[in-house]
């Protein structure tokens, strides 16, 4: 279990912690009118919040829920600003805690972490182990993570690292927050949460710490809810499967998929194909790129975005593709998109083409 920290709370309401949270909550968010309202406000705003986390009034407001469809549909709850503060400020200081409990090769919302990292991690052992023999490819998704995790579940990972009485308090009113009336053991967490990305990083912890020091996985490597293990045989990987299962089940989880696969078929992991010398993208990371485009392509076509915006969203695909053997698929995917303004009546102006990143811009 390892040390347990207490007094955690005066750090949590620090003004310059909850300044700090501020910033974070805020970013990308500086035209929404309900973060305009809270800084109009700053001051009484953090002070009130400051108080009520402090001496345990503090609950969290409604959530407003949206959809999304990208990777898969899901339902997204996102919570108040004023509650976005409030989670940044515990995280801020819990977080770094929480870090430090886990393993090496987890790399799902860590810093210094992330998809290129880990599938470099993968890449590497794959090429040191096929140099020396077979290797099979054990490859594991869980069914609906977040949505499995019960509130029970969650209010005891946390507590594998904090003791704090009042930043407990906190944690239980905002994992509490999603339940319905009169659910007596509520499953789920909000997936919008940035609690909830810690909750689901700590229940896989759990797994994380089982796989190295019971089963003793040299090559085991988990992004939230995907996990890998390299390991010699078919034979080992179907027990290791077995095992996993077993022990997902005793956390109230269960796989979406489990394959067992030889390497020379790929790792799919990460948004990549990865072999030992190579990695490719993976179709659907293309296929949702091209559906990006067109719909890019209507909202420049009717001024709901601007060049700007055109560029940081394609930037982001290459900067994933720039991971990958990938030259002749970003040029193919780019190649066929064309920006083009619908041409404003009496304004004059003649339309201009200009070559950027590949696509082309029609003014």
């Amino acid at each position: 279990m390892g040390r347990r920290y207490k007094r955690l709370i005066g750090d949590i309401v620090d003004w310059d912690n909850l300044m700090e949270a501020y910033r974070l909550a805020r970013r990308g968010k500086r035209d929404r009118q309900e973060l305009m309202r809270f800084e109009a406000r700053l001051w009484e705003e953090l002070g009130a919040l400051q108080m009520e986390m402090l001496w345990g009034t503090y609950q969290p407001g409604r959530y407003r829920s949206f959809i999304v469809y990208e990777p898969k549909c899901r339902e997204i709850l996102a919570a108040p600003f004023r509650d976005r503060v409030a989670q940044h400020a515990i995280c801020n200081v819990c977080g770094p805690i929480w870090d430090r409990g886990m393993i090496f090769d987890t790399y799902a919302c860590r810093p210094g972490k992330g998809t290129h990292c880990g599938a470099d991690r993968v890449e590497a052992w794959a090429r040191g182990m096929a140099a020396s023999g077979p290797v099979w490819v054990l490859k594991m998704d869980v069914s609906k993570y977040f949505f499995s995790i019960s509130h029970r579940l969650a209010r005891s990972v946390v507590r594998d690292k904090i003791s704090c009485p009042e930043t407990l308090r906190l944690l239980d009113s905002v994992i509490a927050s999603s339940a319905a009336a009169g659910d007596r053991d509520p499953i789920g967490v909000p997936v919008g949460n940035l609690t909830s990305q810690w909750i689901a990083n700590l229940v896989g912890n759990r797994i994380d710490q089982w796989a190295k020091r019971e089963m003793g996985l040299r090559r085991y490597i988990r992004y939230m809810d995907d996990m890998v293990v390299l390991v010699r045989g078919k034979h080992t990987a179907l027990a290791l499967r077995d095992a996993f299962a077993d022990k997902l089940a005793s956390l109230g989880l269960r796989f979406s998929k489990a394959s067992v696969l030889p390497l020379d078929r790929g790792i799919n992991f990460l948004g990549y194909r990865i072999w030992p010398h190579k990695r490719l993208l993976r179709p659907d990371s293309v296929r949702r790129m091209r559906r990006r485009l067109r719909q890019m392509e209507w909202e420049y076509a009717h001024g709901l975005i601007g060049l700007s915006d055109v560029r940081q969203r394609i930037s982001s695909w290459l900067a994933h593709a720039g991971h990958a053997n990938a030259d002749t698929i970003k040029r193919m995917v780019l190649s066929k998109a064309v920006f083009t303004k619908r041409e404003i009546e009496g304004s004059g102006q003649r339309p201009g083409e200009q070559n950027a990143s590949g696509f082309k811009i029609q003014n």
